[in-house]
């Protein structure tokens, strides 16, 4: 069995279709809404102090069990043994994550590795349960053991943090979301819900934001949405305008999402032309609107660059058809690089605050580390400031997304990372004819913002998040 037919089995409906989803299906699938607003709410900076990342693992622990619980009412064979195996890995997740909230690992003395191998295989198998697992585990493999690798040297590190600590309730509550958003959601969720997910969330704290300009600093329930103290002046209007930054602590969260929630909204837009239903058209026009003029707003030139060049693929894609597209993409690919070349001999006129500084301090510390599997969780700002050669500079985080994963995973991580992203981008370019073109338009955006943003996937950041499940549709979304 291909992946494409994989796709249209495990997924009932093939990517993109969302009309011919079995409504109860939809209803079900229309859940991931809820979870990507519950990360967002995660987010905000006055968000309720009990409200925290165990309560996001539950969202995620419980929905897989029900998507296919659903999925298995329009299927024939109904595979008993896959749910059961499903509801008592969910259950042994949730005493797991129980215990991890309230800051327990169990002491050397008390097993505490062999638990930790046990979580291991928990977090491993959970996100790969579905139909058609087999083939999945045959078509999707070099993903899965680089997912595995990943998985691994943070486990590894897990082992030897100490009982308690804050770090090793972090790594347990990032590495299950990791997994679901790369392999269960995409494969039992339609990418336009995603879409649809994504853009909502961006145009409802982007219309939080915007009134600010006009109303000051005001609070709505428990969201306190202010503008940023810093002032810029943006191209082409020539007055001085305060970032926005909405709900958030930072522009750049904002920035990020905002560059997501304009992108899918240009894709839900573009495709329903393609399908010709009109009707979601005007919905998805001002969704692309009110996004753009928010990333316009927060001045995040990283993703100003990531949403340019991502909507710059997905036009060449409507415009030109996909074989033409696939040799765009990497015409803009090949731009892109000559353009950090330009930044680095100072040949483009943006200034870098630093980053080529921090990123040679976070290569130089990758390079000293004492093994293959980095320094685990630690502060990135700390652990780099003797290798960074600036003084200035000293004291940051490296602002490099690639940076910050070798860091906690050292090379062997690092790398089983990059296959997940460059790999599935490369697969992407060769097999152009069966790929999720949006998708993988989206993902080149989201490797030029990994450039510039400490973020990586392997968090419970929006950003995080919403990239994940981007390369998930990327890797599982390939058609007949």
């Amino acid at each position: 069995m291909s992946m494409g037919e994989q796709q249209e089995s495990s997924a009932i409906f093939p990517t993109g279709r969302f009309q011919r989803t079995p409504l109860l299906l939809s209803l079900t699938q229309l859940f991931l809404i809820v979870i990507v607003f519950a990360d967002v709410l995660l987010r905000a900076t006055n968000s309720p102090e009990w409200y925290g990342s165990f309560y996001l693992n539950l969202l995620y622990v419980f929905f897989a069990p029900l998507l296919l619980f659903v999925q298995a009412y329009y299927r024939i064979d109904r595979n008993l043994w896959l749910h059961v195996a499903q509801l008592a890995i969910a259950i042994l997740l949730t005493s797991a994550l129980l215990r991890q909230e309230y800051k327990y690992i169990p002491p050397a003395d008390e097993g505490r590795t062999i638990q930790i191998i046990l979580l291991y295989c928990y977090f491993l198998l959970y996100p790969l349960l579905g139909y058609d697992l087999v083939d999945f585990l045959k078509e999707r493999a070099l993903y899965i053991a680089a997912y595995a690798t990943v998985l691994g040297v943070y486990f590894f590190h897990l082992d030897r943090m100490a009982a308690g600590s804050s770090q090793a309730v972090y790594v347990v509550f990032v590495t299950l979301l990791f997994g679901m958003n790369l392999f269960f959601i995409p494969r039992h969720v339609s990418r336009d819900i995603f879409l649809w997910s994504v853009s909502l969330a961006s145009t409802f704290a982007v219309g939080l934001g915007l009134p600010a300009y006009v109303l000051g600093e005001y609070q709505v329930s428990w969201f306190q949405i202010r503008l940023f103290a810093s002032q810029f002046t943006p191209p082409l209007l020539g007055a001085k305008f305060h970032y926005l930054q909405s709900i958030f602590e930072n522009p750049n969260t904002l920035g990020g999402l905002a560059f997501a929630g304009a992108f899918a909204a240009l894709v839900l837009a573009g495709e329903s032309v393609r399908r010709k239903s009109f009707s979601l058209v005007p919905i998805a026009g001002v969704m692309v609107v009110v996004n753009g003029i928010g990333l316009y707003a927060t001045y995040s030139r990283a993703s100003w660059l990531a949403f340019a060049l991502a909507a710059a693929i997905y036009v060449a894609y409507i415009g030109l058809g996909r074989r033409t597209a696939a040799y765009s993409t990497i015409v803009f690919i090949g731009l892109l690089i000559l353009f950090f070349v330009g930044m680095f001999l100072s040949l483009v006129p943006i200034e870098p605050h630093g980053r080529f500084a921090l990123w040679e301090g976070g290569l130089r510390a990758v390079l000293s580390a004492q093994g293959p599997f980095g320094y685990g969780i630690v502060p990135e700002d700390e652990l780099i400031a003797p290798f960074v050669p600036d003084p200035n500079f000293r004291g940051y985080s490296p602002h490099n997304s690639y940076v910050v994963i070798f860091i906690h995973t050292g090379i062997v991580g690092g790398f089983a990372y990059l296959v997940l992203m460059f790999g599935s981008i490369t697969e992407g370019l060769l097999r152009y004819d069966r790929v999720d073109f949006p998708m993988l338009a989206f993902a080149v955006g989201v490797v030029a913002h990994h450039m510039f943003e400490a973020y990586t996937m392997v968090n419970v950041a929006i950003a995080s998040i919403i990239s994940a499940l981007v390369f998930g549709y990327l890797i599982n979304g390939y058609r007949r």
